[in-house]
C-alpha cells in the first residue's frame, strides 16, 4: 500500500467534505490518499501533492511559499501557474482529479472485460397492469438471457443507490437486501456517486433523476461509459414514463421506475439480477 499526503489550500466546506470522502474511501485502496496535517508534519512525512482553489486569498500565499517548491500542484480554477502539474476548471469534477493523481502515483486501473453482447432485459407482463409507470428494455424472458460465448459474467453483488432523499435510499436498500443484494453503498450527491464509481465494481446501479449538485444525465452517461461496464442501471424519478423513459432507455438503462416505487416491480426486477 503507498501512501500519499495531499495538503490543499482554499475550497468551501463542501468542497472539503468531498475531499474528505475521496481521503475516505481511498482506504480500501493500493494508493491511500491522506490529508496532510501538523501531526503529519511532526511524524516528519512530507506533502506530495499539493492542490490549490485559485478563487481563494490562501492561493498566492500557498504559491510563495518555497516548502511547497517540487510539489505536484494540481490548481482549481483560472490564472493558473506555469509550473502547475494539473488545471481543471471550478467547480472541479473530484472524479477527474482523483483519476488525474491515480495515474501520476501508478495506481493500476481495473482491468476491462468484455462488454456484455446480450440483453439482461425482464418483462414484467405490464399489459395486464398499464397503470405502472415503468419502462423496461425489450425482452420476453423471466430469466436473465445466457451471455455470449466469450463474454465474461459479472464478479461481485456490489449496488450503488445514488438518490438525493435519505427515506427513498433507505427503502432502495432494505428492497436489495430482500432480494440477496446486501452489498450496497449510498451517494446522495452526483459527485459522491462519482467518487465512487471510480473505486469500486457494481453489479447495479440506480439513478434518482431529482440530483441538484449535477445534471444526472451527466451522471447516468458516466455510470453508461464505466469499464468494466455495468450490468444494470435503473433511473428513478416523478416525471411520467412518456416523458423520461426513453431518455433513460437510450442513455443506457435497462428501466426507468417512476416514484413512488410500486414494491411488485421492484422484487420482480431485483430477483432477475
Amino acid at each position: 500500500m503507498k501512501r500519499i499526503f495531499v495538503k490543499f489550500f482554499g475550497f468551501s466546506g463542501t468542497e472539503r467534505q468531498a475531499l474528505d470522502l475521496v481521503f475516505r474511501l481511498s482506504e480500501s485502496r493500493d494508493v491511500v490518499y491522506s490529508a496532510w496535517t501538523a501531526q503529519t508534519a511532526e511524524a516528519m512525512e512530507a506533502p506530495d501533492v499539493l492542490i490549490i482553489d485559485g478563487d481563494s486569498w490562501e492561493a498566492v500565499l500557498a504559491l510563495a511559499n518555497p516548502a511547497h517548491d517540487g510539489l505536484k500542484l494540481i490548481w482549481i480554477g483560472d490564472d493558473a501557474p506555469a509550473h502547475a502539474w494539473r488545471v481543471f476548471p471550478a467547480p472541479v469534477k473530484w472524479s477527474a482529479m482523483l483519476e488525474a493523481m491515480d495515474e501520476a502515483f501508478g495506481l493500476r486501473p481495473l482491468p476491462s472485460s468484455p462488454e456484455p453482447q446480450a440483453s439482461l432485459s425482464i418483462d414484467l407482463d405490464l399489459a395486464h397492469d398499464e397503470d405502472l409507470d415503468v419502462v423496461l428494455d425489450d425482452g420476453d424472458a423471466t430469466e436473465p438471457l445466457p451471455l455470449e460465448p466469450g463474454v465474461l459474467p459479472v464478479v461481485g453483488r456490489r449496488v450503488l443507490v445514488v438518490d438525493p432523499g435519505r427515506d427513498d435510499r433507505l427503502y432502495l436498500r432494505a428492497k436489495l437486501a430482500a432480494a440477496g443484494l446486501h452489498e450496497v453503498d449510498e451517494a446522495a450527491t452526483g459527485t459522491e456517486a462519482l467518487i465512487l464509481l471510480n473505486t469500486h465494481a457494481y453489479l447495479l446501479v440506480t439513478v434518482d433523476l431529482g440530483l441538484t449538485d449535477m445534471d444526472p444525465w451527466e451522471l447516468i452517461k458516466a455510470v453508461d461509459n464505466t469499464r468494466p461496464a455495468i450490468a444494470h442501471m435503473f433511473v428513478t424519478g416523478t416525471a411520467p414514463a412518456w416523458q423520461q423513459g426513453l431518455r433513460a432507455r437510450f442513455s443506457g438503462a435497462q428501466v426507468y421506475l417512476r416514484k413512488p416505487l410500486h414494491p411488485g416491480q421492484l422484487k420482480k426486477l431485483l430477483l432477475n439480477i
